[in-house]
């Protein structure tokens, strides 16, 4: 769905454009026969029939009429006008069977992987193509690749699936136990499920189980893939994973030839530089460009470095730079965990201070839910629906029935690499209620912009099994796990973190009527009032990877006054910070975490000039992670990092 409403809307804007300015780039409709005896409707695209080439094939339930409409689109850099490069590349679209074009050929139940496979060699036989055939799509049209992958067509080169994960699951539908309403009703507006099906499945029960295991097949993809993804995407989590299955469990040969790239993107927003609110230019192209890139090596054997780039590309928020690792997941144990405390005056805090302070109370009513506004969005196309990263500020955060808790501004950039999982001691005066949270950098303008969202219904705390579903008792505190997707988002300094909790993000996540009663059954509702602990009864706290600085560099000032390393660094139990003064001064030196906030001070009293050094010796309150030791002489700071490895 992602390229066609892209294309649509670019085929209006330049409807009226000079005809000069259109592709020599044509479609020819054409019919595929099936083994069954049906045939497909498709359109071929070539500027030139008479010169075999290879051929990308896109397989599509959403109408191949809205790519004819896109020829008319100016070319672009390399002479592309089509999706890419029309001068080397012919192009294949093809409705899928049961839709559109092909809606005659309809069959209940038939694997349309065996029409993939169908196309790429009836398209392998026409004298326009050289026998080479790639596919390409997202969302629903990366799904087909990989089943068309699977029954492995002979002259299938490579793939490059977008947005899309290859498994069937209980996760797809359901967050946290929570129903995605508007993602699953706008996937049955377009022809793709049922919601009534999913519904009669409210818990991972066998269905889904036989579902994930039947389409869990990397074993059976023997071609090289490019996967292609964004961070505020419906399921970053699942193409990591998948790329992660294909590189272990491929054919042999293909294993180290797949690639992944992670960008800065939405699911209809893949290769734009807007997101949302937000901006970021060196994102823009970039997955069309990787795309022909991986074309031209496998398909035209073009010698241009794609066994030597690195395996997983990834955009680091906040800083807005590409980055490459030869393994994603490994980023995540290489770094340090950064825990923060909610605390009851509204804040993210690296340590609790003492005392016992009451518990956060927030009023939820299912008839006047806390709106979606931004995040990961699936809506029926010309629907007004706010998406990715959006200012909250206002339409939740302004509202009485959200609690708020946001961390002192950074000291120093803070590389979130990684998922986040809010753990929160927790409980209601219901039986069963949903605890939403969404998760915000808070810039310097004081936009509280969304980055990532999740949610869990309290009687799935222990697990989405029908074995695991447990009512709560109101007034009894329990935990309850909020998992967000994985990102890679820098807090910049001077910018802010935070975390909102709701009772719900409508109509995202359908509504809990706090009854305690079957699911997804029409009925009366009840407010809850939840209630957040961070005291006596329990601790709330959030977690996150964050990348490991591990060098300390000294700063020497003018007159020669030095705040040298922490020896060692990184280090466990103590750990000496040496400083020379140029000249006898009262000097403070005190150590801080990376939002700002004082663990320590060490010394505070005037010295004689020369070398010294203080000792940090943490109590085991401290946690693991990077800290700033400063020393502070007259009106001057200086500062360096240390690093504690528990």
């Amino acid at each position: 769905m992602v390229r066609f409403v892209t294309l649509l809307v670019l085929a209006v804007l330049v409807a009226t454009a000079d005809a000069a300015a259109q592709s020599a780039t044509r479609y020819i409709p054409i019919s595929i026969p099936t083994r069954d005896g049906k045939t497909l409707a498709a359109d071929l695209y070539s500027t030139d029939t008479s010169v075999a080439r290879p051929t990308i094939l896109v397989q599509t339930p959403y109408n191949k009429n809205y790519y004819r409409l896109a020829i008319n689109i100016p070319p672009q850099a390399g002479g592309s006008a089509f999706p890419w490069d029309s001068a080397h590349y012919n192009y294949v679209v093809l409705d899928w069977r049961g839709f559109y074009g092909s809606t005659s050929a309809d069959v209940a139940g038939y694997d349309r992987g065996l029409d993939g496979y169908d196309a790429v060699e009836w398209i392998a036989s026409q004298s326009w193509c050289n026998q080479k055939v790639g596919t390409w799509g997202a969302s629903a049209l990366g799904a087909i690749q990989f089943m068309t992958a699977k029954h492995h067509p002979p002259h299938l080169v490579c793939s490059v699936p977008l947005v899309k994960d290859f498994k069937t699951k209980y996760t797809d539908d359901f967050c946290g136990g929570v129903f995605r309403k508007e993602h699953i009703e706008t996937l049955q507006t377009l022809g793709l499920t049922s919601v009534a099906l999913v519904l009669a499945h409210p818990t991972d029960d066998i269905t889904w189980q036989v579902a994930e295991r039947t389409t869990d097949y990397p074993d059976s993809i023997a071609v090289p893939m490019l996967l292609i993804s964004g961070w505020f995407d419906h399921f970053p989590d699942d193409v990591i994973r998948a790329y992660y299955d294909l590189r272990a469990r491929s054919a042999e040969p293909v294993r180290t030839r797949h690639r992944l790239i992670m960008g800065p993107w939405m699911h209809e927003g893949v290769g734009k530089a807007q997101q949302g609110v937000l901006t970021f230019a060196n994102a823009a192209g970039i997955s069309d460009t990787a795309a022909l890139h991986f074309f031209d090596y496998f398909m035209r054997g073009i010698a241009n470095g794609y066994e030597n780039e690195p395996d997983i590309r990834y955009y680091q928020m906040g800083t807005n730079e590409w980055r490459a690792t030869q393994d994603w997941y490994a980023l995540a144990q290489q770094s340090d965990t950064m825990r923060l405390y909610l605390i009851t005056d509204g804040v993210l805090r690296t340590a609790l201070p003492p005392g016992l302070f009451p518990p956060d109370t927030v009023r939820y009513d299912p008839r006047n839910p806390s709106p979606t506004y931004g995040g990961s969005r699936l809506v029926v196309p010309g629907t007004y629906a706010p998406a990715g990263p959006q200012d909250v500020t206002d339409t939740v955060e302004g509202r009485s029935d959200v609690l708020i808790y946001t961390t002192a501004p950074a000291i120093e950039p803070i590389e979130i690499q990684g998922g986040v999982t809010i753990s929160l001691s927790a409980g209601s005066d219901r039986t069963d209620t949903d605890y939403g949270v969404r998760l915000c950098d808070v810039d310097a303008n004081g936009r509280s912009i969304l980055l990532t969202q999740g949610i869990q219904r309290l009687r799935f705390r222990n697990g989405v099994a029908p074995k695991d579903t447990a009512a709560g008792t109101p007034g009894t505190v329990y935990t309850v796990n909020v998992v967000l997707q994985n990102i890679a988002h820098t807090i910049m300094p001077g910018h802010r973190l935070r975390i909102d909790i709701t009772g719900s993000n409508f109509p995202a996540y359908d509504l809990n009527p706090n009854t305690g009663g079957p699911l997804y059954k029409s009925g009366d509702t009840l407010v809850a009032t939840n209630v957040v602990h961070c005291d006596g009864q329990g601790i709330s706290s959030m977690s996150f990877p964050v990348a490991r600085k591990t060098t300390a560099v000294p700063v020497v000032a003018s007159d020669g006054t030095e705040l040298g390393e922490a020896t060692p660094n990184p280090f466990n139990g103590s750990t000496s910070i040496g400083f020379t003064l140029a000249h006898a001064a009262h000097v403070r030196v005190a150590v801080y975490d990376m939002l700002g906030n004082q663990v320590a001070e060490l010394l505070n009293e005037a010295r004689d000039a020369g070398p010294a050094q203080v000792l940090w010796q943490p109590s085991g309150a401290v946690p693991a992670g990077a800290y700033i030791c400063r020393l502070y002489v007259g009106d001057r700071v200086m500062q360096a990092g240390v690093v504690l490895a528990r």
